[in-house]
């Protein structure tokens, strides 16, 4: 009788455990910023258009760059982006931006009433590389031309 209550014990807490498996889970965390990974100016790398995308702390910009005939090199436009960023980590250096747009002739720091949520992901491809998702375009961290700034 004893070993009869032992192992109905042994057996009852044998299928207990196996009904109560730990499952990972993916942090579903959204951070302020950007992540420090991807900060810094990132180039399209098809020839045309010459495009470029920056990332700063708190908010991003991208636009194209215009080629100026007298310094025979490109310089950049001032930016679109989104501000009030922040991003989610999708594992594998692929992350969730999410930010309110504005506009060149607009102020970064502050939500203006056409401004509008909009989320996109990104992939850091190595070092020097990342993809845009909604885009279907990569970036190098390094432009393949002469690039110059220009102080207003």
């Amino acid at each position: 009788m004893r070993f009869f209550k032992i192992s109905l014990a042994v057996v009852t807490l044998g299928i207990g455990l196996g009904l109560t498996t730990v499952t990972p889970v993916k942090a579903s965390t959204y951070h302020s910023g950007t992540p420090k990974a991807l900060r810094g100016t990132w180039y399209l790398v098809t020839d045309s258009p010459k495009q470029y995308i920056t990332y700063w702390q708190n908010h991003t910009g991208m636009n194209t760059l215009v080629y100026s005939n007298n310094l025979q090199a490109y310089y950049k436009n001032d930016p679109y982006g989104l501000t009030y960023v922040k991003y989610k980590s999708l594992g594998n250096d692929a992350y969730r931006i999410a930010g309110w747009t504005y506009s060149t002739n607009q102020d970064y720091r502050g939500i203006a009433s056409n401004s509008e949520h909009y989320t996109y992901n990104v992939k850091k491809i190595s070092k020097n590389y990342i993809y845009l998702y909604d885009r279907n375009t990569v970036y190098r961290r390094k432009p393949n031309f002469r690039l110059v700034t220009i102080n207003y």
